[in-house]
Parts: structure tokens; sequence; C-alpha cells
């Protein structure tokens, strides 16, 4: 009876081992969900921790995507808007009534997920890191040291395959970290 029920699970976990999804797979469902996106809304919630201030931030907002590279995010506390091109960011800040513009080239990831995921091997190298009964965590490390991030994780809902959430560490540790709720493809 014992041996039985040891058969028995051996063979499940044969059986869900085989039909588990590796991170090729993960990625290229993602891909695809994101395939023909026009437009993509979400709430979000960011943690911004920095060791070496040895601080911690949470903001809250709504960002907004138009292909090819548009994006608009709209930060609660304090209120700031960004928007950004292929080419530029601007940052609104109403309270002190100005803007500021830096070069695209300086941003740390891109709104697009096709833009770090589509041949993610020749950039990086990829672990599936954490699964979990709604998502997957697939870590992306860049293969060539960069000063922009050390790191990045993506978390990626098993029911729709939708980036749910990016956290992304620098050299110094600084982890800057994304979740995405209410998700409008």
């Amino acid at each position: 009876y014992l041996s039985i029920r040891i058969f028995i699970f051996l063979l499940m976990v044969t059986v869900c081992r085989v039909f588990a999804l590796n991170v090729d797979e993960i990625i290229n469902k993602t891909l695809e969900r994101y395939e023909n996106l026009k437009t993509f809304h979400a709430q979000f919630q960011q943690v911004y921790c920095d060791s070496v201030a040895g601080i911690c931030k949470n903001y809250e907002g709504q960002i907004y995507f138009l292909t090819p590279n548009f994006f608009r995010m709209e930060f609660e506390n304090p209120k700031q808007i960004y928007v950004g091109d292929s080419v530029s960011l601007w940052i609104y800040l109403p309270e002190e009534n100005r803007a500021v513009r830096q070069n695209f080239g300086q941003m740390p990831f891109a709104v697009n997920p096709d833009m770090f995921l589509r041949g993610y091997e020749k950039t990086f190298d990829a672990a599936l890191t954490k699964e979990d009964e709604d998502k997957f965590e697939i870590t992306l490390t860049p293969k060539k040291d960069t000063e922009i991030y050390n790191k990045i994780s993506v978390m990626i809902s098993k029911k729709k395959f939708e980036i749910t959430g990016i956290t992304i560490i620098d050299g110094a540790g600084t982890e800057n970290k994304f979740n995405f709720d209410n998700i409008i493809l």
C-alpha cells in the first residue's frame, strides 16, 4: 500500500514537471500577449529603496503607454508627471511649476516589454527564480556589466501572461520595484 502511494506521488511529480513551462516558453507567451499592443494602462505601486542612503520611498500612480514608445506616468504623492518617447523624458513637477528634460538613453528600462524580452538571450541570462499559484518570476541578469542595472526581475501572471511587476536592482544595491494592477491592454 505504501509503495503504491510512493509510485503515485512520483508519477504526479513527473507529470507536473512534464507540463511545467520553461523560461523560453513563459517569455514567448508573454511576448505573444503584448505582440499587437497599441495601448496599455495600469495603476502602479512603486517601492524605491536606496541601500547606500538607507531610505525606502513608496509611490502610487498610473501609467499609460502608446506604441511605439510613448508613455506617461502620473505619480500621486508628490504629484509628478513623466512623459516620454524614444528620445526624451519630460518630468513635470506641478508644485514647483517646472519641467525637466532628460535623454531617454538614461532611463533604466523600457516600458515596452518587447524592448527587453524579445531576443533577451543576446543580452541577458534568464532563470525562472520563483513560481507560485498565480505568477512566474523570471530574473534577467545582463551578460555584460552595466551601470544601470545588475538584475531585472519580471513577474508574469500565469493566467494572462501579463507583466504584473518589474524589479530593477543596480550595482549599489538600489532596488526599484513596480507592481501593476488593473491592467488594460
